[in-house]
């Protein structure tokens, strides 16, 4: 029995296409294996959005090359559209590129030629368990200024309705507890139902015990009433990420976002007004051209919308990309500076987010259930949870209640109720 080896960087598409490749692999009779020893295959799924993953998977492949060989490995995702040459320069020439806006099917017939693999299933991997991840779309046509993805992943192709609304069926038939549909600008989802809100909605009437939610939101593409109208639906989760990225409307202007703050607050409104939901988002601080008036305003906007959690990243070139080529560079160690600033007050918000909770019950969904140790799981508005419990002990991918005990910056801590 051959083994094959995959190295998977980067975001939750690269998780789902690796996740996809395994499970043919397997089916078509090769094991997994952590050792490039042991492996006649490796497989590498890049991502090109930050410089440091980018290293990592050069490096790795450089790695691999002097063990198994070039043809013998596939070299996948964001990077391989973007520095092919680089890559073979590395490996050799034999190496089997693939770029990063080739379907899950394009990936596996490059497979195919290295080692036999098995049919394309679309039941959800069994590792993913007990999230199904279901590609939407993939693409994408924003162009901010910042981002390489429209290059490395190309133009928004859409998956159809009846395939996404078939791999949803078969998930919730397969016991998936949750299920997570992806997409780069997942508000342009357009098919004959209509748009995001109208697949949605076609998914919220599904049978079966399941929770749902989406990423990625773009604040230009998504409208209040649209927002509203998915807060209604009966399985999806009590959480809204909508990345801001900054709280300055010139920086916005600049980063190409095509919307303002006064925009960003009409589609935050219905949920900061409902205690039930959280609102998530990302920030970009030391974009090119960020003054000191400009933080100001995000650290005010960060604070006004009062998020529950924030992903914070420091500004950095991305080669190819308009903002590389911007003049006004923001010095790294104010950069830096602005960005432990803002953290301080992100994890201050997200404790005393979390701290509300202190005495409530919530449903948890379980993710993980480590001998010796509390389980963890996440509450319905997407908050991680800590909590004790007593046998018999819960199955990964059940649902159960915690009563919560106190909140931290991480999330919640309680103990299951039996």
């Amino acid at each position: 029995m051959a083994g094959f080896l995959i190295k998977t960087f980067g975001c939750q598409f690269n998780q789902l296409y690796s996740a996809m490749i395994t499970d043919a692999l397997i089916r078509g009779g090769h094991r997994s294996s952590e050792s490039l020893g042991e492996a006649s295959l490796v497989i590498i799924n890049t991502c090109a959005v930050r410089e440091k993953a980018e290293e990592k998977a050069f490096s790795f492949l450089g790695e691999a090359a002097m063990v198994v060989g070039a043809s013998h490995i596939v070299f996948m995702g964001c990077t391989a559209t973007l520095d092919r040459e680089r890559a073979v320069r590395i490996a050799g020439r034999g190496l089997n590129v693939v770029e990063g806006t080739a379907a899950v099917e394009q990936v596996l017939a490059v497979v195919g030629t290295v080692v036999p693999v098995g049919e394309l299933d679309c039941t959800p991997p069994r590792s993913l368990f007990p999230t199904a991840d279901i590609e939407l779309m993939r693409g994408c046509e924003g162009y901010c200024t910042y981002c390489i993805v429209p290059r490395s992943r190309g133009p928004e192709v859409i998956v159809d309705v009846g395939e996404v609304l078939h791999r949803a069926e078969r998930a919730i038939g397969s016991s998936f507890s949750e299920l997570l549909f992806l997409g780069q600008n997942i508000n342009r989802y357009r098919s004959r139902l209509g748009g995001l809100v109208e697949i949605m909605s076609s998914v919220d009437e599904l049978d079966g015990n399941f929770w749902f939610w989406f990423l990625s939101s773009h604040p230009a593409n998504f409208t209040p009433e649209e927002v509203r109208r998915l807060m209604e639906l009966r399985h999806i989760e009590h959480r809204l990420h909508l990345p801001l990225q900054s709280g300055s409307d010139r920086i916005l202007e600049r980063m190409n976002r095509r919307y303002t703050i006064a925009d960003y607050a009409r589609l935050a409104e219905p949920v900061r007004e409902n205690a039930d939901w959280t609102l998530t988002t990302d920030i970009i601080v030391g974009f090119p051209g960020e003054t000191d008036d400009d933080f100001a305003h995000t650290v005010d906007a960060v604070r006004g919308f009062r998020f529950d959690g924030v992903f914070l990243a420091k500004y950095s070139d991305r080669p190819g990309t308009p903002s590389s080529r911007m003049q006004d560079k923001v010095p790294l160690a104010l950069i830096d500076e602005r960005h432990s600033a803002l953290l301080r007050i992100v994890q201050d918000l997200s404790e005393q987010s979390n701290q509300v909770l202190a005495g409530k019950f919530v449903d948890v969904l379980v993710l993980a259930v480590p001998a010796g140790s509390d389980a963890f799981g996440k509450s319905i508005d997407g908050r991680n949870v800590w909590f004790s419990c007593s046998e018999p002990v819960p199955g990964i991918g059940t649902i159960v209640n915690v009563a919560i005990d106190h909140g931290s910056r991480e999330g919640l801590h309680g103990t299951r109720v039996c």
